[in-house]
């Protein structure tokens, strides 16, 4: 007896705002791979068929996402009409209500469809002496936990459950009870023992479907009297990442150039495709290094273009303050946030902490918007800031520790104005004022003594316009030999990769087609036809079978060896490393040099001679120093974007702000008033709405990355962002970065509206949730989430 093991449809995800024939892009996408999944298992008749779980990417589903699995199912079961299938409810289509059964109920209506959406459901076959235990999500999330038993008197045992195979005390699954375990989950195929699989997901779900290209998507066939499995792939839309282009903001045709040029040597082209384009560069706006007319040619063709901006390989471009010696300071987290009442009111009671002591993300809720935004702002406020919770919160507390810094606690709490956070680093005690100068964007540090002296003297000197020009010219020539060179390197080994690419498809084609004739060959046996004359093989089928069998081990061999092949170019060859290190030094000192020679002619005085003066009354003295200075908006807005460091913040926060919002605007700017997003094709405007919970997301992001990489972020992450109703569509790839974000042990608070535990239950550790009693008094409600865990005890157990 075979089954046919389905799993994680998600019908009804939409992402991005294209559209296909009037429906959403990426909703169309999984639909065409769920009906193509279907033609296929009823070629293939299998007697069983499961579905394990997240059929819907939501509890409440769009009505095209039920009218196609209906249909699908119901199309199934007329060409299979006497094989059963069952299903199981996961996380994203299990509603938070436990009354409410959900959208996976109503499947059970369909004849010859036996659904389970809350509590395990025992289906036993006598005819073939088959027992199939359902176990869905909300059986396995929290305790109690079901038992998870075989039927003794059964021939054949069959378990599906949600979950993820890990080591510890769980739920104890023995897979020697069973004949074949089916997880639902994972995304992404894996086997923890032959007959123990997850067979991931038909297509790609998600707001990054570039980050797992290399996978196959698919489903399984497990044939139980041989105890071996099958899997079988799915197509899908074709996913592109093209290797990264370097651009220059002062030459946008050469950046066209070699992004057109990277273009045509797509296999097939862009046409309907899934393309990222990653531009790499001291940009913060896609316009500024490539045409606008070519971006947008590239729309037109492309199912969805997602433009990446990356800067240099130098690393972070905050000052370092120029250390000398000492460690950076240590991550640090407030390890007990104290939520209690202070009258025993509510589930919480009195006193009761709620510790954050280790990793994952913790949604902190309320059905109230106003007590969110409370949340917000008391979670982000240190103890004796001289806040008060008066008024209609006074028995409630939330009592985080934060440090003395200026600098944590504002990061920690989602400080709003970036450029006055990065003020207080610059200015700040983590700016290692004990450690040397701090010095002012753009300024190279030094240390203080003679030797400085001496090389401000010799700065001075040197200064003279002659030779400040000459330095430029020569500079400059090295620039664009190095540059040419590296375009060179970078173009030829796009083409070994896409090449690598293409031919590891090409044998994955044949070796499908191979292992589909051998499987055919077999099932017709000895009446076979022979492929040249049309007659029964006879006695002639072992012979052919056993030429399409070493025919099919020489294209795995070459396969695998393309696949090598194609994994080894993942990696950035180390002589295009050289060329890049070399080309980045001489463009930062080409900047340097103009930037002298432009000083020079203003009749200002260089580098050199405005330290020295600077320095001249003697260092500070941290014991007399005051405050960190307030600096004017408009100060800080004439710096942000003329300065290299400031402009690596504006670029990172605009690839946030176009993953959250799914590409409908493109990056982070200034305008008169303050800040502004440009939208896709260029235009700078004012955000609006839900859009500045995004435009706060991503500078939040972006400062608070670039200062961790200098060992001063805090060890967790506090999302205040989207507390607001109407923010859940830009809350979910938000909360997707959040993960890709996340380290083991480093926990993540997110201030959001409770709808969000129905759309992403995965994601989230746990939930605490704020709400009044009968009297109008504040307690908290704690619930467990995430991903099912399971005990895996057998004999055979190995990962695979």
């Amino acid at each position: 007896m075979r089954i046919a093991h389905l799993s994680d449809l998600h019908l009804g995800f939409r992402a991005y705002e294209e559209t296909e024939r009037g429906w959403n892009l990426r909703e169309r996408d999984l639909a065409a791979a769920y009906r193509w999944a279907l033609q296929e298992v009823a070629r293939l008749d299998p007697g069983l068929v499961l579905i394990a779980g997240d059929v819907f990417d939501r509890p409440d589903p769009p009505s095209t996402a039920l009218l196609t699995a209906t249909r699908g199912l119901a199309g199934l079961r007329g060409q299979l009409p006497g094989v059963p299938v069952l299903v199981i409810a996961g996380g994203r289509d299990s509603p938070r209500n436990p009354a409410d059964p959900g959208p996976v109920a109503v499947l059970d209506a369909l004849p010859g469809v036996d659904a389970a959406a809350g509590a395990p459901r025992a289906v036993r076959f006598r005819a073939n002496g088959l027992h199939v235990l359902l176990v869905p999500y909300r059986a396995t999330v929290s305790p109690p936990f079901p038992e998870i038993r075989p039927d003794p008197d059964a021939k054949w045992n069959v378990l599906m459950i949600r979950g993820i195979p890990t080591e510890g005390d769980w739920i104890p699954v023995d897979p020697d009870d069973w004949d074949y375990v089916a997880v639902g989950g994972p995304h992404v195929q894996k086997s923890w023992a032959e007959h123990v699989r997850a067979t991931g997901a038909l297509e790609r779900p998600g707001w990054d479907p570039w980050s797992k290209t290399l996978d196959e998507r698919g489903f399984t066939i497990f044939d139980l009297d041989r105890g071996n499995a099958e899997f079988h792939p799915v197509p899908g839309r074709a996913v592109v990442d093209l290797a990264p282009v370097r651009v220059a903001s002062d030459d946008r045709e050469a950046g066209t150039r070699r992004l057109r040029e990277l273009l045509q040597g797509v296999p097939g082209g862009i046409r309907g495709k899934l393309l990222r384009i990653s531009l790499r560069g001291d940009i913060v706006a896609p316009g500024d290094a490539v045409a606008p007319g070519l971006l947008e040619a590239v729309r037109v063709r492309a199912a969805h273009l997602e433009i990446e901006l990356r800067g240099s390989d130098r690393g972070p471009v905050v000052p370092d303050g120029g250390r000398t010696g000492r460690d950076h300071a240590p991550p640090w987290f407030p390890q007990e946030l104290e939520l209690g009442s202070d009258n025993g009111s509510g589930r919480g009671g009195p006193g009761e902490s709620l510790r954050i002591d280790g990793g994952g993300i913790t949604l902190v809720t309320a059905e109230s918007e106003a007590l969110r935004q409370w949340l917000a702002v008391r979670l982000g406020a240190p103890i004796g800031d001289g806040t008060s919770d008066s008024g209609r919160l006074p028995a409630f507390r939330i009592r985080p520790e934060l440090p003395d810094s200026a600098v944590l606690r504002a990061l920690w709490a989602g400080e709003r104005d970036p450029g006055r956070l990065i003020e207080l680093i610059l200015q700040s005690e983590l700016g290692d004022r004990n450690h040397g100068d701090v010095g002012r964007p753009g300024e190279e540090v030094r240390t203080r003594g003679p030797a400085r002296e001496a090389h401000a003297d010799r700065e001075g000197r040197r200064g003279t316009l002659g030779v400040l020009e000459v330095e430029l010219r020569e500079l400059r020539g090295d620039s664009i030999e190095a540059s040419g060179d590296l375009e060179a390197r970078t173009l030829e080994w796009a083409r070994e990769r896409q090449d690598a690419e293409s031919n590891l498809q090409a044998y994955r084609a044949k070796a499908r087609e191979l292992q589909e004739r051998i499987r055919q060959l077999e099932r017709d046996g000895a009446h076979a036809e022979c492929p040249t004359c049309g007659q029964a093989l006879g006695a002639g089928l072992e012979d052919l079978l056993l030429t399409l069998g070493g025919e099919l081990e020489g294209v795995v061999q070459d396969g695998s060896w393309w696949r090598s092949r194609r994994e080894q170019l993942e990696e950035k060859p180390a002589d295009l490393q050289s060329l890049e290190a070399r080309a980045l030094r001489l463009h930062a000192q080409v900047e340097a040099a103009a930037e002298r020679l432009q000083r020079a002619r203003d009749g200002a005085p260089v580098q050199g001679d405005e330290r020295q003066r600077s320095h001249a009354a003697g260092p500070s003295d941290p014991a007399t120093a005051g405050p960190p200075r307030e600096a004017p908006t408009s100060e800080l807005g004439s710096r942000w974007g003329s300065e290299a460091w400031s402009r690596g913040i504006l670029r990172e926060a605009s690839n946030w702000i176009a993953r959250v919002t799914q590409g409908r605007l493109e990056a982070v700017g200034q305008d008169t008033n303050g800040w502004a997003v440009v939208e896709k094709g260029g235009g700078l405007r004012p955000a609006v709405g839900g859009e500045r919970a995004a435009l706060a997301f991503a500078l939040h992001l972006a400062v608070r990355n670039h200062i961790r990489a200098r060992g001063h972020a805090p060890g967790g992450l506090l999302l205040w962002e989207f507390h607001r109703a109407g923010t859940e569509e830009l809350a979910l790839p938000a909360l997707e970065l959040a993960v890709e974000m996340s380290e083991p042990g480093v926990p993540v608070i997110v201030v959001a509206p409770p709808t969000l535990i129905e759309r992403l239950p995965e994601v989230f550790r746990e939930v605490v949730e704020l709400e009044r009693d009968a009297s109008g008094r504040l307690g908290f409600r704690r619930q467990a989430l995430g991903v099912p865990s399971l005990s895996l005890r057998g004999s055979d157990m190995g990962l695979r």
